[in-house]
């Protein structure tokens, strides 16, 4: 047990498999390794080594090929310049996989699987790559962290914090083909050979460190801000003229250094003269850094992915600050401003949050930095008990970290925007809730319709013959949706007079109780017209019930505009099942018109209505 810490990387990769394995399931098309933005970083090696195609035009195959039909995990990464299409993102991901890419060609080869770069091969050499720079990144973060004074057991420690305890547990496992495990990696080694450049210098440092920066670039262009930390790294000015001057003596060295460089940064001009005829080219069209629009407080402490609130272990890091301006203000200043600098370009995205999930994900490429404070924390504290007390606080940030995970990998958080109301409704939650969240500026009218299933409460209220005394939630009422009859209690009404404008959308609350997890019962929301449905929505119940316990259920859909006059709606809970009973209680409707704007026309979490049928 002594020199168990030694072998910490390969224990980190065995509990991050572990998770894989429990929560990961890529043969199934809506949980592919190749996703999300990964599909652009990726594109680029299917495109020149089996399709030939740098304009991208078999994107159509492989989405309908492997990935949900109804295109919610589809993932436009193409840009039309106007003189040819171009991969939105830069090529040093595809730099990164081009040795996994070709196992994986191989594997499909051998295990007959279409080699189309998207069979189940290609998808496990990608986990593979993800898995083996997280054990890279693992190792290279022990070794820093010894240079700066740690011990082994303090190395191994902290570098458990950093990859257990921060979001890089879900943009390793869950989003293996995003960036951001990879630049994690690359940028500790960054970190580790400069250092060594400074300190244990030999000429083979400076290549190294300059192809790894270019390297960095080309996966996440912001991250060429690392340059900024080679100060802090050199520990004095006088430390960094040394070595530059040695650097620049030697000019073969020099020179091979920016070699590679040059070489590296080749790829993607050469890329963009094939697609368009152009050596450079801006590939990200409107999306763009405002630098005069930062989101520094936002990115950092809102509920919408900021990095504190998801990741408190970095927020109790800057604690390290104290000890490092301390014992050394030159490393302080360099890496405060390095910091600084960082969170505002970062903050100053069009999309500053990121659409991350499980937080903010942009500061993962940095979490060497996290450790390195950490342990200036350490060294700043003085006697035993304050340091056993920051490692229980570390240790209970890793425990908050790993139940956040699996909250967010169950969608108890919701992939849309988080405000504090929905933090605070998720935050305990190990059961995901049906809630919608509809902003109260945004409503001009409401109108709404209770039945709490007390009496038969009039002519709008269908199916009143499922009313049962036998269960109920609330007073003595429910109603039970069976085999006899499947349609819970409902409600049909005209929607003319319930709107005055033309957005529109039906709330609808309800205590339900199933007494199965998988239950195959639904909420519809049906729109009709001259007597047939025209529109028939479905909001499914499973992932939300609780087995035998009343369940409170929310949801809301937009009204469709086309709809013509005199149309009317049914709302009403439906159970297919011939063996196990639905109850529902204290049903509300409400009927909500909503400010006609473009914000409020496509409110995240409500659901767009199936379009219209055509009427014979």
């Amino acid at each position: 047990m002594k020199y168990l810490h030694q072998y910490t990387p390969e224990i980190i990769l065995v509990i991050f498999l572990m998770l894989f394995m429990g929560f990961r399931s890529p043969e199934r098309n809506w949980d592919r390794i190749i996703n999300s933005d990964g599909k652009g970083y990726y594109a680029y090696l299917p495109a020149i080594f089996i399709y030939h195609d740098l304009q991208f035009r078999f994107v159509e195959q492989y989405e309908a090929q492997y990935y949900p039909s109804d295109r919610s995990v589809f993932k436009e990464f193409r840009y039309d310049t106007g003189r040819g299409t171009v991969n939105k993102y830069f090529p040093g991901m595809a730099i990164v996989w081009l040795p996994f890419f070709l196992f994986g060609h191989l594997m499909a080869w051998l295990e007959l699987f279409p080699r189309d770069g998207y069979s189940l091969p290609y998808q496990y050499s990608i986990l593979l790559s993800a898995l083996m720079f997280l054990w890279l990144g693992a190792r290279w973060l022990m070794k820093l962290l010894k240079l700066y004074g740690a011990s082994d057991g303090r190395a191994a420690f902290l570098t458990l914090a950093v990859t257990l305890g921060t979001n890089l547990v879900f943009f390793t496992v869950t989003e293996s083909s995003m960036t951001h495990v990879y630049s994690f990696a690359l940028v500790t080694y960054f970190l580790l050979i400069t250092h060594r450049l400074f300190h244990d210098y030999r000429p083979k440092w400076f290549p190294k460190a300059v192809s790894l920066f270019a390297l960095i670039v080309l996966i996440r262009p912001t991250n060429a801000l690392i340059l900024l930390l080679v100060p802090f790294l050199a520990g004095s000015a006088k430390q960094l003229m040394f070595t530059f001057r040695r650097v620049f003596s030697n000019r073969a060295l020099f020179f091979r250094g920016m070699a590679y460089a040059v070489i590296l940064f080749s790829v993607p001009v050469t890329l963009w003269i094939l697609q368009t005829g152009r050596p450079l080219v801006y590939s990200y069209g409107e999306e763009k850094l405002n630098l005069f629009r930062p989101h520094m407080l936002n990115i950092l402490f809102s509920f919408n992915r900021g990095w504190f609130v998801y990741t408190p272990l970095a927020l109790l890091s800057l604690a390290g600050f104290g000890g490092l301006f301390r014992h050394d203000r030159y490393r302080f200043l360099w890496l405060a401003g390095f910091l600084f600098v960082f969170v505002y370009v970062a903050s100053c995205w069009w999309v500053w949050y990121y659409a991350s999930k499980c937080g903010q994900r942009v500061f993962i490429d940095l979490y060497a930095l996290v450790a390195l404070l950490l342990l200036f924390l350490y060294h700043s504290l003085k006697g035993t008990l304050a340091r056993r007390l920051l490692s229980a606080l570390i240790v209970l940030f890793i425990g908050l970290n790993l139940f956040q995970y699996y909250q967010h990998t169950r969608w108890i958080y919701p992939p849309w925007n988080i405000n504090a109301e929905i933090f605070r409704d998720s935050f305990f939650s190990l059961n995901r809730k049906a809630r919608i969240y509809i902003p109260e500026e945004a409503v001009v009218n409401r109108v709404k319709r209770t039945n709490d299933m007390e009496t038969a409460a009039g002519p709008a209220w269908m199916n009143p013959a499922t009313r049962t005394d036998s269960v109920r939630f609330g007073g003595q009422w429910s109603s039970r949706a069976d085999r006899r009859i499947p349609y819970s209690v409902g409600i049909e009404t005209g929607l003319d007079s319930l709107f005055t404008t033309p957005n529109r959308l039906i709330l609808v609350r309800a205590m339900i109780l199933a007494p199965r997890e998988k239950t195959e019962a639904t909420l519809v929301v049906d729109y009709q017209a001259n007597g047939r449905s025209v529109s028939y929505n479905q909001f499914i119940l499973e992932p939300y019930v609780s087995p035998d316990r009343w369940t409170k259920v929310e949801t809301a859909f937009y009204v469709p505009r086309e709809l013509p006059a005199g149309s009317t709606v049914k709302v009403y809970f439906f159970n297919p099942s011939a063996i196990y009973k639905l109850y529902v209680d204290d049903l509300d409707i409400e009927f909500l018109t909503m400010k006609d704007e473009p914000d409020y026309r496509k409110i995240e979490g409500v659901q767009l209505a199936e379009q219209i049928k055509r009427l014979p």
